[in-house]
């Protein structure tokens, strides 16, 4: 589950336009070609709640700058693409430092102009949909599927309005670098000019006593239903049953600051959530979107139950919502900003972000 993914996924919808915006370094008349892009953002989180672990570090605001350059080719059948981000690690457990890092490394081959394959480090399949029916860009409901990962082998097609893919992750690691085991995960949809449904599952086989994370089954589901050209509302759920270990030994102690720890107590605990989304657009530059979100983690409720107490300000659950506007003085520039009510992690979020 990559944090950085999260902002991506969220803009898919602009990266149609900003594709055509990418500087074509070559381009032959069979085809081949080969293009530079990239984005440059600055903006960040406005008074943010360090209770709700999802920051580095407690402050009044958290920097969430990135930037990336990439490129991406064809050579007849084949495609490739590298991708390299400059972010700073600000989630929870985060250094705080701007990180340069390669976040896709891949080569692919069209086996038919509607079937194609890819290996390498790439995001997994259901990674480019898991946030589809949301229209929002930060601390909304986040799914937590495996993100992107090396050594995976992805397939995607399309056949009239369905489209499906499917991919296979070797020794997949969260974004902290813990093993999550092998990772499987797929979607299937149904794309038209008035609504798209999107449903999709993934499973790891888990770490075998390496990492707190152990075995995993998700399943998620997304909607999108265009009402008129301005008006578009949508819908994102998800239900997950985790096996997370309860307690560790330690193993190696050579490096006191380091131990080596095996894992163990694997308890299943279910996570769950869900959001409405909308988006208004009032002119070509100028939209308007909102969420209603809702979410449920089981390890809530087990430590307030210890503690016989609610230990989370939000006891066993928690509801929040979000209302933004976004100016696009071109397709390929936004300036946005969100606010944060009820039980969210922040209260603001604000970013310029400028593509080619």
């Amino acid at each position: 589950m990559f944090k950085k993914t999260a902002l991506c996924i969220a803009l898919s919808a602009l990266f149609v336009g900003v594709n055509t915006q990418a500087a074509t370094i070559y381009e032959k008349d069979n085809g081949d070609s080969l293009k530079l892009y990239g984005e440059v953002g600055v903006g960040g989180h406005i008074s943010p709640n360090y209770e709700y672990a999802e920051f580095f570090q407690d402050k009044s605001y958290v920097d969430d700058s990135f930037a990336t350059m990439g490129i991406k080719g064809n050579y007849q059948a084949v495609y490739y693409r590298l991708e390299l981000d400059y972010e700073r690690e600000n989630w929870k457990y985060g250094s705080g430092d701007m990180v340069l890092s390669i976040d896709k490394m891949f080569i692919g081959y069209h086996l038919t102009d509607n079937h194609a394959i890819e290996f390498g480090l790439t995001d997994t399949a259901l990674d480019d949909y898991d946030k589809y029916g949301d229209f929002t860009f930060d601390t909304t409901v986040e799914t937590g599927e495996a993100g992107d990962q090396a050594n995976t082998l992805k397939y995607e097609g399309n056949l009239s309005n369905f489209k499906a893919g499917v991919s296979y992750s070797y020794e997949g690691e969260s974004s902290s670098g813990a093993a999550y085991g092998d990772v499987i995960n797929g979607y299937f949809g149904l794309f038209t000019d008035y609504v798209d449904v999107i449903a999709g599952a993934e499973t790891r086989t888990g770490s075998d006593g390496e990492s707190k994370y152990g075995e995993q089954v998700l399943f998620a589901f997304g909607a999108r239903a265009y009402i008129t050209e301005s008006i578009a509302i949508g819908f994102n759920a998800y239900v997950e049953d985790e096996d997370i270990a309860q307690e560790s030994t330690p193993v190696d102690i050579t490096d006191p600051l380091n131990p080596i720890k095996t894992y163990n107590d694997y308890q299943t605990l279910r996570n769950k959530g869900g959001l409405v989304s909308a988006r208004y657009k009032l002119t070509e530059k100028w939209e308007f979107t909102g969420s209603y979100n809702f979410e449920e983690y089981e390890a809530w409720a087990i430590q307030n139950a210890q503690y016989g107490k609610a230990d989370f300000s939000w006891g066993d659950e928690r509801t929040w919502g979000t209302v933004g506007v976004n100016f696009k003085p071109s397709s390929s520039v936004i300036f946005a900003v969100e606010g944060n009510f009820g039980e969210a992690a922040q209260d603001a979020y604000a970013y310029a972000r400028v593509y080619f």
